[in-house]
């Protein structure tokens, strides 16, 4: 995997794989919209732009593994994948067809549908002789179309795909054939995942240790209404989940800037939380540091998962032993 070209660089791409190594998204499963095409929901909360692209970029550089699960015909203009099925004649493009079963007069060679033979008594509409027993004088070489416009009759007429959403007139072979895949995060590469993901695990059993309380991704709603989720927030055991956490964590794993910590200084102002803890991968700008440092968020830096697990438990450890001491 290229670092300088990978699409984990994005935070927005490194949270979604965040959740799918914790166990919160289980997998990415394709919905196939009438409008949209082929759409992943639980991808699309966290990516932006095309998400079906970012996904398959995922796949590529081996952090995600996919089952295909079916196949969709989409619009090649919009991408919509409902249509209106068209018939059109291969001899002359004509729209205006008829299909049924068909009879050919042995005796003069004519051929029309069977019902066209029919409203004449099975009198041939070419030679006026009456058509005597099926196999003697005349055969039905199946269903077919004939054309009204020229005459020519085919079992194989043109099929033409008309998009509902933007109204595309397509053939099969110009709409675009599109794999419909579920994708599941490969837990078999490591190192990958180390690379732009952080484990908790570690974290919350030490704390836990320390008789305090740890939920991921935990949500509070704010005096605002708003509700606001942290990547960690800690009780004392006898507190748990009975009042406010006593600490928050939040981890950004790309350079973090002012406005990531006037993102979370503004979740912490809403939910009255008092101590909060921002732990960046792999850096913070000098003015990110100078806000937190201001608003008091105690800020830990890692230049990779690995370290950041170390140092954000140090830092959590010695926020609780100030806390039990005061």
């Amino acid at each position: 995997m290229s670092n300088e070209y990978s699409v984990t660089k994005k935070h927005e791409v490194r949270m979604l794989i965040q959740k799918m190594r914790d166990g919160m998204i289980k997998e990415l499963s394709a919905t196939v919209d009438p409008k949209l095409g082929i759409t992943y929901p639980e991808a699309e909360i966290y990516l932006k732009g095309n998400a079906q692209s970012t996904i398959e970029a995922l796949y590529q550089e081996g952090l995600l593994v996919k089952e295909q699960k079916e196949n969709v015909m989409v619009c090649r203009k919009c991408g919509g994948s409902s249509f209106r099925v068209m018939y059109r004649c291969p001899n002359c493009n004509s729209l205006n067809l008829r299909k049924g079963m068909t009879i050919q007069h042995l005796t003069c060679g004519y051929t029309e549908l069977e019902s066209v033979f029919a409203e004449r008594n099975y009198i041939c509409p070419k030679c006026k002789k009456k058509l005597r027993a099926l196999g003697v004088d005349y055969v039905k070489p199946g269903i077919q179309y004939v054309c009204n416009d020229c005459g020519s009759i085919t079992q194989h007429p043109t099929i033409l795909l008309k998009c509902w959403t933007c109204g595309e007139l397509q053939t099969l072979d110009e709409a675009k054939y599109m794999e419909v895949n579920t994708y599941l995060l490969d837990h078999t590469k490591r190192e990958l995942l180390e690379r732009v993901t952080f484990n908790l695990a570690p974290i919350v059993q030490r704390i836990s240790a320390l008789g305090w309380v740890a939920k991921k991704d935990y949500k509070i709603k704010g005096r605002s209404g708003i509700e606001h989720t942290f990547t960690l927030a800690l009780w004392p055991y006898e507190h748990a989940l009975h009042s406010l956490p006593e600490i928050v964590v939040d981890i950004h794993m790309d350079v973090a800037e002012d406005v990531h910590v006037l993102a979370l200084y503004a979740k912490i102002i809403d939910t009255g939380i008092k101590n909060a803890i921002f732990a960046v991968v792999p850096r913070a700008n000098e003015k990110a540091k100078a806000l937190a440092k201001y608003y008091e968020i105690t800020m830990v830096e890692a230049e990779n998962s690995e370290v950041l697990t170390e140092k954000l438990t140090l830092t959590i450890e010695d926020k609780i032993k100030k806390l039990l001491i005061s």
